[in-house]
């Protein structure tokens, strides 16, 4: 699909995209590519990251890979130093590294539940912690105007509450709080903008190859209120967004990118159901308790 945004609109800008290899992460790196910032990937397999680089360097994309662990620290703080050493400069974060699988709570062990939270919040704000020498207002190679962006991806999971889920939901929610307090915090003392994306099930991934059974997929489409899953591509023009300058003024909110879906409920009644109430409470309303008619009172 054609971008809606112009197409050096991040020229300049460098990009570092944990879980940025595959899925929406890779989808959110090559747009970042396609509209001018030099990317580097973080992610602990070293195939999937190669793989992944060349696949931009062959757009014309200035692209790296680094091997490494969001939970550890001092991978974390060396995948940001080669990311400044290479183009001089950090301007965006993305947190896109995660874990996830589906596991009832009485089968989920505290070490799995602790696993996904490891990844998704501990992780988040380990990148965070590290980044802001670098992203803050005349933070380390970068431009002294202004400070940088951190854009966290989320989910939806938590908002109510979802199926086999307890361990990331949990997580997603502590992400959230770290996108809201680092907004708040850094974006007072330091310049910076901390937002968030929350994403709903998207086709091509593989979280819904993971989570979702393939006969579901179906049903899953008749519940979204857009009558169909996302794409990669609705994400990645989400990210873009809140990079550009058309987002300068959005800070401390996650933005929901699932077609409505997190609203949605089963309908129980049918729409012909529904106009059948309707006439029939619009018939008694039309006389009095007393049923003298309204219109002769």
């Amino acid at each position: 699909m054609e971008s809606p945004f112009k197409a050096d609109i991040l020229k300049g800008k460098v990009a570092l995209l944990t879980g940025g290899g595959s899925g929406i992460g890779f989808e959110i790196t090559a747009q970042f590519g396609r509209h001018g910032a030099a990317v580097a990937i973080m992610g602990r397999r070293r195939q999937v990251l190669d793989a992944a680089v060349s696949a931009l360097q062959l757009q014309g994309i200035r692209a790296i890979g680094v091997q490494g662990d969001v939970r550890k620290k001092e991978d974390a703080a060396r995948a940001l130093e080669m990311t400044v050493e290479q183009f001089g400069r950090l301007d965006i974060l993305v947190n896109g590294a995660a874990g996830n699988f589906l596991a009832s709570p009485e089968d989920l062990s505290p070490n799995g539940f602790q696993t996904v939270l490891d990844i998704d919040s501990i992780g988040t704000y380990t990148m965070c912690h590290e980044a802001l020498k670098y992203l803050k207002k005349g933070g380390l190679g970068r431009d002294p105007s202004t400070g940088g962006l951190i854009i966290n991806i989320s989910a939806t999971l938590h908002y109510t509450a979802s199926w086999y889920q307890i361990h990331v939901s949990a997580a997603k929610a502590a992400v959230d709080s770290i996108t809201r307090s680092l907004a708040l915090e850094w974006g007072t003392d330091y310049d910076m903008r901390v937002n968030g994306i929350a994403p709903g099930p998207i086709e091509g991934t593989p979280g819904l190859r993971k989570l979702a059974p393939e006969e579901m997929k179906g049903k899953s489409r008749e519940t979204v209120p857009l009558f169909k899953i996302g794409e990669r591509w609705d994400i990645a023009m989400a990210a873009l967004y809140l990079a550009s300058d058309a987002g300068k003024y959005v800070n401390g909110t996650t933005m929901v990118v699932d077609g409505g879906l997190w609203l949605s409920k089963p309908r129980h009644v049918s729409k012909e159901e529904v106009k059948q109430l309707s006439r029939v409470v619009e018939k008694k309303s039309r006389t009095s308790p007393t049923g003298i008619p309204t219109s002769k009172l």
